[in-house]
C-alpha cells in the first residue's frame, strides 16, 4: 500500500478506447516494457509520480513512457520527470483522430499533490488553471 506522502499525478483518459502508458527503457529489446498503467474509457487514475523518475535514476539508462491508444502505438512519448511536472496529464482526440495530451501544473498548494491529503483539497483544485499541451 502507498504511503500517504506519495506525490500522485492524475492521469485523465478522454478518449472513447483504452489508453495505456508503458514504460521503456533505451537498452531494452523492442516490445519489452516495464510498468504498464492502463486507462479505459473516460477513467481517471492516480499514479505515483516519483516511481518512473526513481526507476530510471536506478537503472541508470535512459527511458520514457510510450503513449498507446487501442492497442496501436501512438508515436508519442512521455518523460518521467512529466509526472513530477505536472499534477494531471489529460488523453484527448482531436476532430482528426489525433491524440492530444495535455497537462496542468499546479502551483497553487502543494499539499493537494500528496495522496494522504487530496481529500482534503478535493479532486477538482485544478480545475481553472492553464493547460498546456505537451509535445
Amino acid at each position: 500500500m502507498p504511503s500517504p506522502f506519495t506525490l500522485v499525478t492524475e492521469l485523465l483518459n478522454m478518449v472513447d478506447v483504452e489508453t495505456e502508458i508503458r514504460e521503456f527503457r533505451s537498452q531494452a529489446p523492442e516490445g519489452c516494457y516495464g510498468k504498464i498503467i492502463k486507462l479505459g474509457p473516460n477513467q481517471r487514475k492516480e499514479a505515483n509520480s516519483r516511481k518512473f523518475y526513481q526507476r530510471a535514476a536506478d537503472s541508470l539508462s535512459s527511458s520514457g513512457l510510450k503513449i498507446f491508444v487501442g492497442g496501436q502505438d501512438t508515436g508519442r512519448v512521455l518523460m518521467p520527470h512529466d509526472f513530477i511536472r505536472y499534477s494531471k496529464i489529460v488523453f484527448r482526440r482531436d476532430g482528426n483522430e489525433k491524440l492530444i495530451i495535455t497537462a496542468i501544473r499546479d502551483t497553487s498548494f502543494f499539499l493537494y499533490r500528496l495522496k494522504g491529503f487530496r481529500f482534503l483539497m478535493g479532486r477538482n483544485n485544478c480545475e481553472g488553471m492553464p493547460e498546456e499541451e505537451i509535445d
